[in-house]
């Protein structure tokens, strides 16, 4: 739980300390961050990241200007043409920042993040097509960037209970189906048959180490 609580200050204190560095870049925080802002006022404890995304076009502006935050470093094994993840470190933890790329092409009326959770970025069918009446105008009136409509770009993305808290393949795992994202619920028993087996393989690693 302590390790819980200091992730949320780490990713919260990230959010903080990296959206000054993307003025005039066009972005907005989304995915897991989006929804704990939305939901909890706050990151979502557990998570170790804090998620962006940003127009493809800024792409080289973005990797300028992080550059300037000397403690933020690219985990270049993870990252591809659409998709950049840095690293910061805190004593014994590890925080996560991951930026995706969105394509946004004026003739369509969605823009397209190859990347997602899936990372394969070169199947059109695991592209997500997000409406763009969900995300512009980006609102830009507070220490970061957010769609235009959060709460309905956080109902598309985790579907109708998206305001009840649940763990991410325990609870239900994400899928892209006609380039939409759909959660595919786990039964009762999937449920606690992946929880035992997420702490089996917790107390294994520990072991290890």
């Amino acid at each position: 739980m302590f390790k819980q609580n200091k992730l949320q200050k780490l990713n919260f204190q990230n959010l903080i300390s990296v959206a000054p560095l993307l003025k005039n870049i066009e972005y907005f925080i989304f995915y897991g961050t989006m929804l704990g802002i939305i939901r909890e006022n706050n990151i979502i404890k557990g998570d170790d990241d804090i998620d962006f995304l940003v127009n493809y076009k800024s792409k080289k502006l973005l990797l300028k200007k992080m550059k300037t935050a000397k403690s933020f470093k690219i985990n270049k094994k993870v990252c591809n043409k659409y998709f950049i993840q840095y690293i910061k470190k805190y004593n014994d933890l590890r925080t996560f920042v991951d930026f995706y790329f969105y394509v946004n092409d004026p003739k369509k009326n969605y823009i397209i993040d190859k990347h997602n959770w899936i990372g394969n970025i070169n199947d059109k069918r695991f592209a997500i097509h997000f409406p763009k009446k969900l995300i512009f105008p980006i609102v830009k009136n507070r220490k970061f960037n957010m769609p235009k409509n959060p709460i309905a770009a956080c109902k598309f993305i985790y579907g109708n209970s998206w305001s009840k808290p649940q763990k991410k393949n325990t609870n239900y795992r994400p899928e892209i189906i006609n380039n939409k994202p759909v959660l595919i619920k786990r039964s009762y028993l999937g449920s606690i048959t992946r929880e035992l087996k997420e702490i089996f393989n917790i107390s294994r690693f520990r072991k290890v180490i």
